[in-house]
C-alpha cells in the first residue's frame, strides 16, 4: 500500500526519463509526443518538431542518437 502523498509527487513529476518527438514549439515550452501521450515541457536547447528529445525533470533536452547504422 501507497501513502496518497507519495503517489501524487509520482504522477506530477515522474523521476524516470521519457523519450519522444516535438510535435509543437512555443516559446521555451515544448509539447513531444511520447508513448504514454502528449507531454509538455520546458527546453533550454534550441529544438525543432521532429527533433528527438528526452524529458526529465519537466525539462526536455536533445536525445542522443545513434552514429553508427548497421544493416541487418
Amino acid at each position: 500500500m501507497t501513502f496518497a502523498l507519495k503517489e501524487l509527487s509520482r504522477l506530477l513529476a515522474p523521476e524516470q526519463t521519457v523519450v519522444g518527438a516535438v510535435v509543437g514549439i512555443e516559446g521555451a515550452v515544448v509539447r513531444v509526443a511520447t508513448e504514454r501521450g502528449a507531454v509538455t515541457a520546458r527546453t533550454l536547447d534550441a529544438v525543432a518538431v521532429g527533433d528527438r528529445v528526452q524529458i526529465k525533470n519537466g525539462i526536455a533536452t536533445k536525445a542522443p542518437v545513434a552514429r553508427q547504422v548497421f544493416p541487418v
